[in-house]
């Protein structure tokens, strides 16, 4: 190795060493559970070496912990929290934050007449608060620290850096996480403060500002409040694949379900699993994908010129773009596609989004589930159906059972259907069918 490329190899290693790794928590309420799965993936991976934690409300208290290295302590937290380690008294769960913090105007309105700044008691979350974070081991820590905190009055966000935590640390957390109008507004040091959510619920800017070079960014909601860093390449952007639970519940089965899920996806995010919304272990392409995709792309031609009725799909890209709405992307690789319509007939078919499953094991029980509709005596259209009652028994039938209609009709041509008016009406669910058909003939080549 000449002197030049030495340099160069040392230059390469020691900007490597010197990159800043962040992980940024969002705030949610009890959806929180849903971070404790994420950090235990990322220690599970080796991956959980940060040299900076930003976070909002409740992203706030566990990027605290996470400061401290407590991960029992945020064990405990999550699988023991109730309602009255939080609230005292009774307060509806079914509230929508963000809802209220989207209608940011709402808190110098209509909510600071009604509610007049009590809001729940939350005397029980500042007790928690308390006991939760440890000044000391949070301060002699090597991982830099910040939060987002905002002005009641005026909406102007605080940027709290760790500096700023060696002096009312507690404070700062609860102020974070005062979720205002359910919780009253936060008051200290003669200024009033309210949930960091209503100026940044997913601080990634703040971290960047901190001097981050990497990112993992753990959200807590469905639709990401960033999708803009959705598929950065510096950013692993997590979240939650369906809609999760409400901010403030607390049913133990609903905060393990949410930290299964956010585990999972965590180790997807990571390429340990595959899959979206479902989790795939060991993974392997089918061998039929590029004719799979094919068949999606002449689909794609079909819905388009058979649709005279519903130009809402009267396009030359319905399926992906569904696809890459739900992936939250502007573009999808040919895996994505095929994992966007699976998702779809999994969670048709009642499949459990918390197991990790093998491709065989689930295309084995799809194969079951859809069996009966290719048997010739399959019973296809009620015999006594009037022609011109066609659209109304098509439109009383549940997604599973369109889907064996157009399953059963591939096999048998002499069954036909309306192909122009099932594309009107359920252009999606033709892309399950085909997956379905791939998956049966595959098998009946392994078996």
């Amino acid at each position: 190795m000449n002197i030049i490329t030495e340099k160069r190899v040392e230059t390469v290693i020691e900007y490597v060493g010197s990159m800043k790794r962040a992980l940024v928590l969002a705030g949610g309420g009890t959806r929180g559970a849903y971070q404790n799965g994420a950090i235990h993936a990322l220690r599970d991976l080796n991956e959980a070496n940060f040299d900076i934690v930003t976070g909002t409300s409740i992203g706030a208290l566990n990027g605290a912990l996470f400061v401290q290295q407590d991960f029992d302590v945020l064990d405990d937290l999550w699988h023991n929290l109730t309602q009255t380690d939080i609230i005292k008294g009774a307060i509806s769960t079914d509230l929508n934050l963000d809802t209220i913090i989207n209608e940011r105007n709402l808190i110098g309105s209509f909510f600071s007449n009604y509610i007049k700044e009590r809001g729940a008691d939350i005397s029980p979350f500042i007790e928690k608060t308390k006991k939760l974070y440890n000044p000391t081991k949070f301060l002699e820590s090597p991982i830099d620290f910040g939060c987002i905190v905002v002005e009641h009055k005026t909406l102007n966000p605080i940027y709290v850096s760790k500096e700023m935590m060696k002096e009312n640390g507690t404070d700062w957390l609860i102020a974070s996480a005062s979720a205002f109008p359910v919780f009253p507004v936060y008051k200290f040091q003669g200024h009033e403060y309210v949930d960091g959510g209503y100026f940044d619920n997913l601080p990634i800017d703040y971290a960047l500002q901190l001097g981050a070079d990497e990112i993992v960014a753990v959200d807590l909601s469905d639709e990401p409040r960033h999708p803009n860093y959705v598929d950065h390449i510096t950013i692993k952007y997590i979240y939650p694949k369906e809609a999760p639970n409400r901010f403030l519940s607390f049913d133990q089965k609903a905060l393990r379900h949410m930290e299964t899920i956010g585990y999972n996806d965590t180790m997807k995010a990571f390429g340990k699993y595959s899959g979206l919304k479902y989790t795939f272990k060991d993974w392997k392409t089918p061998s039929y994908l590029k004719h799979f995709i094919n068949q999606i792309l002449l689909l794609e031609t079909k819905i388009k010129l058979s649709n005279n009725f519903n130009e809402s799909i009267r396009k030359e890209d319905y399926i992906q773009e569904e696809i890459r709405r739900q992936v939250n992307k502007r573009s999808v690789t040919d895996e994505e596609i095929f994992f966007g319509v699976l998702d779809r007939l999994m969670s048709v078919c009642g499949f459990d989004s918390e197991s990790v499953y093998t491709y065989e094991d689930v295309r084995n029980h799809l194969c079951v589930i859809f069996k009966e509709s290719i048997e010739e005596d399959y019973p296809f259209l009620p015999a006594s159906l009037n022609p011109k009652n066609m659209v109304d028994y098509i439109k009383s039938l549940d997604v599973k059972g369109i889907i064996e209609k157009m399953i059963h009709t591939s096999f048998y041509e002499s069954h036909m259907l309306s192909e122009n008016l099932l594309l009107t009406v359920y252009p999606f669910e033709y892309a399950m069918a085909a997956l379905v058909i791939e998956m049966m003939q595959e098998l009946g080549r392994t078996t």
